[in-house]
């Protein structure tokens, strides 16, 4: 059975996992503008008995509440391979995607949360929406490396466009780790890939913290080197997960000495 055996809706869904990786059956409802979840789950259930798709799903007593999670099926890559975009190395991580851990999954879930309410936010506002995931920044050499979690754009009515990379830590992350991470951003403003490649301004950097004493650690250590690096030529905002979705961010300044 290959694409032309699956519906136009059927076929959304393994797309829609092979850019966010981990979607509970409500994510993809709303992704895919889904009428009822009933209907959500009657596709979700064809694709998972054809082998394209899997989820973990959990009895165990307190849990029983939590809705599955689907990722793909090895028997996705028939119906995904010659897709625009998709390629051949993200799709070998197919066959792994059943053993991920738990922090993993999280964070993929968080990244499709996020795009909803960014989503939802832009249709208020009247702007349009431009989001790419990790798996959709493959194809572009001239992104950070290690890629950015999320690179969105938000154009508003008149044609003003701005531009955001998004960095999520996790909780546990060490503080060496943030800082290599910081430094790695500062290499790639130096290196002026971006704005070479795009014609672009450097975009905003958005930093998402799992804590509170992680985000005061950052920025602390932002404000120390910000002068004396090339930082200072973009903008710097932090928030922990839950202020991202409130909209309240810290900007990072340098420190008067």
């Amino acid at each position: 059975m290959d694409n032309t055996s699956l519906s136009q809706q059927q076929l959304a869904i393994p797309q829609s996992l092979y850019r966010f990786r981990f979607l509970t059956s409500i994510q993809i409802q709303k992704l895919l503008n889904f009428k009822t979840l009933h209907v959500t789950n009657y596709h979700l259930n064809i694709l998972t008995k054809q082998g394209y798709i899997n989820k973990h799903y959990s009895r165990t007593l307190g849990l029983a509440n939590q809705p599955a999670v689907y990722f793909l099926a090895p028997r996705s890559i028939d119906v995904l391979r010659n897709i625009e975009g998709v390629t051949s190395r993200s799709l070998k991580r197919i066959y792994r995607e059943k053993i991920r851990s738990p922090q993993f999954i999280a964070h993929a879930s968080f990244i499709a949360d996020y795009y909803l309410f960014l989503l939802n936010d832009s249709t208020k506002t009247k702007q349009t929406l431009h989001f790419f995931t990790k798996s959709d920044l493959q194809m572009h050499p001239y992104m950070i490396h290690p890629l950015e979690d999320i690179y969105f754009a938000r154009v508003d009515k008149k044609g003003n466009t701005k531009r955001y990379f998004v960095e999520v830590f996790e909780e546990g992350s060490p503080r060496f780790a943030l800082r290599r991470r910081i430094e790695q951003y500062n290499d790639y403003i130096e290196e002026r890939k971006f704005e070479e490649a795009t014609s672009h301004p450097f975009p905003t950097i958005l930093f998402i913290c799992p804590t509170v004493g992680i985000l005061i650690y950052l920025k602390k250590h932002l404000e120390r080197v910000y002068d004396e690096t090339s930082l200072d030529q973009t903008s710097i905002y932090l928030a922990t997960r839950e202020q991202a979705f409130a909209g309240l961010w810290e900007q990072v300044q340098a420190v008067d000495e």
